[in-house]
């Protein structure tokens, strides 16, 4: 019974991921799948600054 339901798991992750990936290859923008590893944060919203 275990290894039956973990069997299942594995397919259900394995699917997910192989969706996943389709999807994002064939929907992302080129510059998003360079995959460089160094990414510009910009933080956007009001701060508070005391004196």
């Amino acid at each position: 019974m275990t290894t039956a339901v973990l069997g299942m798991a594995g397919i259900a992750v394995g699917m997910m991921d192989s969706t996943f990936k389709h999807y994002y290859r064939k929907y992302a923008e080129f510059e998003d799948m360079k995959g460089i590893g160094i990414q510009e944060v910009t933080f956007v919203g009001e701060v508070e600054v005391s004196e």
